[in-house]
């Protein structure tokens, strides 16, 4: 596979919160602002409509933890069928989670003109995802 984008933040929570966060999927909900639907369909596995125009309006993504500090969100049925790891790394209280988008099927669209596209829309749902948990930390 090869990897169409990077994005990387830091937030200010430990590992585990925004670890825990991640693997619970209706928190989708509060920081993808497009999502207006999960269902789940079985253990780990949710299907996800969009309010909005999306490559992906619908998909159906499997949720994986490979590691302690690895996830994958792994979406097929979708125009755009991918891999989203987030590695978390843990650095003085803070929380580096390092997101690489990696495409699994053959999309019939040039992908370098796409890629900043994609790109902007998930480092978007990662600085929403860093404010939420930072106000999260905040009121505890």
């Amino acid at each position: 596979m090869k990897k169409l984008f990077e994005n990387e933040i830091l937030i200010k929570a430990d590992k585990n919160t925004v670890k825990k966060f991640l693997l619970e999927v209706p928190n989708l909900l509060k920081w993808n602002w497009a999502i207006g639907n999960i269902k789940e369909i079985s253990d780990r596995t949710y299907a996800i409509h969009r309010d909005v125009n999306a490559l992906n309006k619908d998909e159906i993504v499997e949720i994986k933890q490979n590691n302690s500090d690895e996830i994958i969100f792994q979406s097929t049925t979708g125009t755009l069928e991918y891999q989203l790891v987030f590695q978390l790394n843990e650095e003085s209280g803070f929380t580096r989670i390092t997101e690489q988008l990696y495409p699994t099927n053959d999309l019939k669209l040039p992908l370098a003109l796409f890629a900043p596209i994609v790109k902007n829309a998930f480092n978007q749902n990662l600085h929403a995802l860093k404010n939420l948990l930072e106000l999260q930390v905040t009121k505890m």
